[in-house]
C-alpha cells in the first residue's frame, strides 16, 4: 500500500492494517444489530415505533452536542484518546440496548451512542490520515469503505439466518456481541499511538488567504518564520469546511439514515417483506460496493472529488424513484425495487466513499482535521436526528411510495446545493496554490 519500505512506513503500514481489520470486524458485529434496532425497540411496549424516533433522535443531538464542543476546542483530547472514549461509550450503548424496556432506557443509551459516534468520528479519520502518505489517502479511505461495508453485509447477513432460526428476541444476544466487538478496536488505537506519523510538509500555503491579527505574528497573511502555527479560529475553520459539513448534513438526513433506520422499517412495516429479506437487500448493497468500488474510485480519481459527491447523491435518487416507482405494483415488483434500490444506493456510496474525507483533508491543515472532522460529525449527528423523525413521518402514509419519492426529491436537492456550495465557496475563501497536506 505504501510505497516506502523504511522503518516507520513499515508501521505505519502494519498499523493502519491493523486499524482497517479490527474496525471491520466490529463493522461485521455491527452489522448484526443496525437493520434490526429499528425493528428491536418497536416491538418493545414501552418504546413503540415512535421511540424509534426519539432513539434517533438523542443520538443525534448527542453527537451534535459533543462534536460542536470537540469543533470549538472547548474540550481537547489527543486523537486516540477520543477514538477509545468513543467505543466504550458505543459499548455502554448496546448493553443498555439489551435490558431497556422504557422510553427512558432507550433516550439514555441513545445518548451513550450519540456521545461515542461523535468522539470516535472525529477521531479516526485523522489517525487514519497522519498514517498514510497524501497520494495514497483516496485509495485507502475507499477501501476503508470497502472493508466496512462488506462486513457490515456479512454480519446482517449472518444475522439474517440467526433470526431465522430463533426468535426476534435473539436480537438481544445480537446487541451483546455487537458491544464486544468494538473492545479490538479500541485496542489498535491504544497500539497506533505508539507509531510515528507520515511527516509534515510545511504549511506554506494550505491556509485561506485571509489577513491576521498583528499580534498572531503574521504581517498580509504570511506567518512570521519561525512562528509555531496558531490555531485556525472558529469562525475561519467554519468557512473552510462548511461546505463538506453541509453536504454531509445533507447525505445522512437523506441518504445514509434513510437507508439504515427507514428502509428497514419500510419493509417491515409496509411490505411485510420479513427479516430475511431485509438481510438480502443489505447483502446485495454491499456486494455492489465490493463489486464496483475499485472500478469507480479509478474512475473518479482524476477527477474533483465534488463530481464524485454529486454522482453518489444522483445514484441515490435514481434508486429511491425506481423504488417509489415499483411501489404501485404488486409484490414481487416491489421486491424488485427495494432491492434495485439497494444497489443503487451501493454505487453511490462507493463514489461517496473516495471522495467525501479526501475533499474535507484538503480543505484545511492537518493540525486542524480533528476539529474539522468534529464539525462535519456535528451536521452528520443533525442529519441523523432529521432523518429517522422524517422517515417515521412519510411511513405514517401507509404506503411505501410516499416515503421513496419525497426522499428522491430531497436528494436532489442536495445535489443541487452541493452545486452551488462549490461555486461560492470559491469566491469566499480564496485558497492560494495548493500544497500537499500530510
Amino acid at each position: 500500500m505504501f510505497r516506502t519500505s523504511d522503518g516507520p512506513a513499515a508501521l505505519r503500514r502494519r498499523s493502519v492494517n491493523r486499524i482497517l481489520v479490527l474496525h471491520g470486524l466490529s463493522s461485521f458485529c455491527y452489522g448484526m444489530v443496525f437493520p434490526f434496532i429499528g425493528i428491536h425497540l418497536a416491538s418493545r411496549p414501552g418504546i413503540g415505533t415512535g421511540g424509534v424516533a426519539v432513539y434517533y433522535g438523542v443520538s443525534g443531538l448527542a453527537n451534535l452536542a459533543v462534536s460542536l464542543l470537540l469543533a470549538s476546542a472547548a474540550v481537547r483530547l489527543p486523537r486516540h484518546a477520543l477514538g477509545i472514549t468513543g467505543l466504550l461509550l458505543w459499548v455502554g450503548c448496546f448493553l443498555l440496548l439489551t435490558g431497556g424496556d422504557t422510553l427512558a432506557a432507550a433516550a439514555a443509551a441513545a445518548v451513550l451512542g450519540g456521545a461515542g459516534q461523535g468522539c470516535f468520528m472525529a477521531a479516526i479519520i485523522p489517525i487514519v490520515n497522519s498514517l498514510v502518505p497524501p497520494e495514497e489517502r483516496r485509495r485507502v479511505f475507499a477501501r476503508r469503505y470497502q472493508i466496512l461495508n462488506a462486513t457490515l453485509a456479512a454480519g446482517s447477513l449472518v444475522a439474517g439466518l440467526f433470526l431465522t432460526v430463533f426468535s426476534r428476541e435473539a436480537i438481544t444476544w445480537l446487541l451483546v456481541a455487537n458491544a464486544v466487538g468494538y473492545l479490538p478496536v479500541a485496542l489498535a488505537l491504544g497500539l497506533a499511538r505508539k507509531v510515528p506519523g507520515v511527516p509534515e510538509v510545511p504549511e506554506v500555503s494550505e491556509l485561506p488567504e485571509v489577513p491576521q491579527a498583528p499580534e498572531a505574528g503574521a504581517v498580509g497573511g504570511a506567518p512570521t518564520a519561525g512562528a509555531a502555527p496558531a490555531p485556525l479560529g472558529i469562525g475561519l475553520l467554519v468557512r473552510a469546511s462548511l461546505g463538506a459539513a453541509l453536504f454531509q448534513f445533507g447525505a445522512y438526513a437523506v441518504g445514509f439514515s434513510q437507508f439504515e433506520a427507514t428502509a428497514p422499517l419500510v419493509a417491515d412495516r409496509l411490505m411485510d417483506t420479513g427479516i430475511g429479506w431485509i438481510s438480502v437487500m443489505l447483502t446485495l448493497n454491499v456486494v455492489s460496493i465490493v463489486a464496483f468500488q475499485r472500478r469507480i474510485t479509478r474512475l473518479l480519481e482524476k477527477r474533483p472529488e465534488e463530481h464524485g459527491l454529486r454522482i453518489a447523491v444522483a445514484l441515490w435518487a435514481a434508486g429511491l424513484v425506481v423504488a417509489g416507482v415499483t411501489a404501485f405494483g404488486p409484490g414481487p415488483v416491489r421486491l424488485a425495487g427495494l432491492l434495485a434500490y439497494a444497489v443503487l444506493f451501493g454505487l453511490g456510496e462507493c463514489a461517496y466513499s473516495c471522495s467525501f474525507h479526501p475533499w474535507l483533508i484538503s480543505k484545511v491543515p492537518d493540525r486542524e482535521l480533528t476539529r474539522a472532522s468534529a464539525l462535519c460529525n456535528s451536521m452528520m449527528g443533525v442529519g441523523m436526528f432529521f432523518g429517522p423523525s422524517l422517515g417515521v413521518l412519510l411511513i405514517g402514509g401507509r404506503h411505501a411510495a410516499w416515503v421513496w419519492l419525497p426522499l428522491a426529491a430531497l436528494c436532489g436537492l442536495v445535489a443541487l446545493t452541493t452545486v452551488r456550495r462549490r461555486a461560492r465557496g470559491a469566491a469566499v475563501v480564496p485558497v492560494s496554490e495548493p500544497v500537499p497536506v500530510a
